[in-house]
């Protein structure tokens, strides 16, 4: 694809999990685009019936019906719906011959992973869809790629411009993905990403993500933006990813909802820790991302973030509607500096979410802490009354009020 360094962004977008060996059946997908070789971590997931790799559009003359996209949606700011994008078939393509192979990754340990797969001699042109008219990136085109893709721990949405160097998606506008999937729409667990006002819903078997883009700053390949840095970004463009976790990301709920924690931040490079810690009862998430952007500038941090309210009233005991308003996102960075993030939240009584917003934090690599506890109530001190006594010496008399009125040296109490 003209421009496209898709390979090198998403090399670093492997979410590093702990995943239980449980050992299970080969998924077995519905329809005849033929998967890619079974990946090493595969068995690991306890997926079964979900189709690992590409997600292709939901293609009634491919006989494709699950496991796929059914529609992407675009939206102005204020809710209006401007059209369906249309995806564009290339020729020569047909999904009951094409050849899938993995995309490598090394992971933190230096093992060679499987991270993401895409469509052998087509690549990124098989993801090319087209936007509603009036609608174009920011280089005038009206083409844009958008993958759906399972990965090693997340099925990710991945939406770009075509020349991901140059040109961004268009400013101002909701993008919303319906994909189709019994198996996975059942597995989701906690939702990442990098766009503002993150949100998912769960219908059957349909699974519709939803977000407004924001630009993301790009960092080059191989930069350590894991670790503490003073890097700079390669370049900055607004695109969509949104990462939908199948493991348990520390919940340890047996009632988990896909829409319980939705994350969306410009920090999404380095989130291998996403998670309630039970002992301090706090959402732990870990972000990170260069230091500076192109143009030398220190890049502010920001995190969104939807809270379930069945959440807060089971983790924190407290009503959502109050706890939103002891929102805290406490910042710590690796060489041991700490800061407390600027926060704005509210209840949305109709979703039943808490929005928070956090600001005023930079990169690299800082560990967010997010709690709604309530501060004990202060201990309420009852002062001790006073009294008056009179006290004379020869013909003077002195009245004196204290807590433990005592008489003045050389005076009696009368």
């Amino acid at each position: 694809m003209k421009g496209m360094r898709k390979s090198e962004l998403l090399g670093r977008l492997i979410l590093v999990a702990t995943l239980a060996i449980s050992p299970m059946s080969q998924a077995s997908a519905a329809d005849p685009f033929p998967m890619p070789p079974e990946p090493k971590w595969w068995k690991q997931t306890g997926l079964t019936d979900i189709r690992y790799g590409v997600w292709l559009p939901c293609l009634a003359e491919w006989n494709i019906t699950t496991d796929c996209t059914q529609s992407i949606k675009v939206f102005k700011e204020d809710g209006t719906e401007v059209g369906e994008m249309k995806y564009k078939k290339q020729p020569g393509f047909d999904p009951t011959t094409a050849v899938q192979e993995w995309q490598m990754i090394s992971s933190p340990q230096g093992e060679q992973i499987e991270n993401y797969s895409s469509v052998k001699d087509f690549g990124g042109l098989a993801h090319i869809w087209t936007l509603p008219t009036g609608v174009t990136t920011t280089d005038g085109s009206s083409e844009v790629s958008a993958s759906v893709h399972l990965m090693n721990s997340s099925l990710q949405i991945y939406l770009t411009s075509n020349d991901m160097r140059t040109a961004s998606l268009p400013e101002g506008y909701y993008f919303q993905f319906t994909l189709k999937s019994a198996g996975f729409a059942k597995a989701i667990k906690w939702v990442l990403s990098n766009v503002r006002d993150p949100q998912i819903s769960v219908t059957g078997d349909l699974i519709t993500v939803k977000g407004l883009p924001e630009n993301s700053p790009s960092a080059r390949p191989n930069d350590p933006v894991c670790e503490s840095n003073l890097l700079k970004a390669a370049s900055t463009q607004r695109n969509m990813a949104v990462n939908m976790i199948y493991w348990d990301a520390g919940n340890k709920t047996t009632d988990t909802r896909a829409d319980d924690v939705i994350l969306g931040t410009n920090g999404w490079w380095c989130l291998s820790d996403f998670r309630f810690d039970r002992d301090s009862q706090q959402i732990v998430v870990k972000v990170g991302n260069v230091h500076f952007d192109e143009n030398g500038k220190e890049i502010q941090g920001w995190m969104e973030l939807k809270v379930k309210g069945n959440r807060a009233r089971e983790w924190w005991g407290i009503d959502p509607a109050i706890a939103a308003g002891y929102a805290k996102v406490e910042v710590s960075y690796d060489d041991g500096t700490k800061k407390v993030a600027t926060v704005t939240s509210n209840y949305d009584a109709k979703n039943d979410w808490i929005n928070l917003r956090a600001y005023g934090f930079t990169y690299s690599s800082p560990r967010l802490a997010v709690s709604f506890k309530k501060p004990p109530a202060a201990t309420t001190t009852v002062a001790a009354k006073k009294t008056s006594i009179t006290c004379v010496k020869g013909k003077t008399t002195k009245k004196v009020t204290a807590v433990s009125p005592k008489c003045p040296a050389g005076f009696k109490k009368k």
